[in-house]
């Protein structure tokens, strides 16, 4: 195994995003070769993510492409991150995360969710019931105007796998009614095939996972561990990081209770 960038998960993230700005302009790979002065070998290796590309050479490629300011930094800063199996990235508030574009590349996630239902699942009365006590309503709605956007550019093949806590579930702050149509809601996405869900039920016990996280899939069967705080993010995408927190949802994913039989009960 060597440890060039085809072991890294950014470059393929970052190679993804390139392809994406360019096939929606509609502008070919030789085209946009020969405008920049690249060989299409090299133009195709760093939007498959086998290939380091060069800062300045990322540059040219998002000038030339028009990409808005707000994305541009976004991806500027995925590809200082791309070489490094770990970092830290501080989340400021109205600034893009970094996992907003692990979200719409990736084509996998793994979700453990403890305490709350993501935010990508929820219906607009969730949010509501548990954003409106910390932010006011039309903070709210812009909110979920957001993640609405963040779910269509997705990639369409994308699929999520997410495992529910009981506190999920049964959060504190949601109406029961409001409850009942948010498992319809992921019942619905099922059925599409876009998500799988489960419900772990078991008391896990204090040496359980109670912390949330996500581990996202690239096409290229790269993986990275997205750990998420109040103020910060945390990307680990070395070999044995992942492969245990891939086992950790293994784990649970047998500890689960079937989604359809929740819903049926409710």
């Amino acid at each position: 195994m060597t440890d060039g960038p085809s072991h890294w998960p950014g470059f393929y993230v970052l190679g993804s995003a390139l392809r994406e700005r360019r096939t929606s302009r509609g502008v070919s790979l030789r085209q946009l070769a020969a405008k920049l002065g690249f060989s299409p070998s090299a133009l195709s290796g760093w939007e498959t993510g086998e290939r380091a590309i060069e800062p300045g050479q990322l540059g040219w490629i998002l000038g030339y492409l028009q990409v808005e300011p707000a994305e541009r930094q976004l991806l500027t800063h995925l590809h200082r991150q791309s070489e490094r199996t770990s970092y830290i990235e501080s989340l400021t508030s109205g600034t893009p995360s970094l996992q907003e574009v692990y979200e719409q590349h990736a084509l996998r996630t793994f979700q453990w969710a403890p305490h709350v239902v993501p935010d990508l699942l929820q219906t607009a009365e969730y949010a509501h019931a548990v954003l409106g006590r910390v932010a006011p309503a039309d903070d709210v709605d812009q909110e979920i105007l957001t993640r609405q956007v963040r779910q269509l550019d997705r990639d369409p093949r994308h699929r999520h796998t997410v495992l529910l806590g009981a506190a999920a579930v049964n959060h504190e702050l949601v109406p029961p009614e409001v409850q009942r149509a948010q498992l319809r809601h992921i019942t619905a996405l099922a059925d599409l095939g876009l998500v799988k869900a489960g419900v772990v039920r078991e008391n896990l016990g204090p040496a359980g996972p109670t912390a949330p996280f996500v581990v996202y899939q690239t096409a290229a069967k790269t993986f990275t561990v997205v750990l998420r705080h109040e103020h910060a993010a945390v990307y680990l995408s070395d070999l044995d990081t992942v492969r245990r927190y891939r086992s950790t949802f293994a784990t649970l994913q047998k500890r689960t209770v079937d989604y359809g039989e929740l819903v049926d009960a409710c």
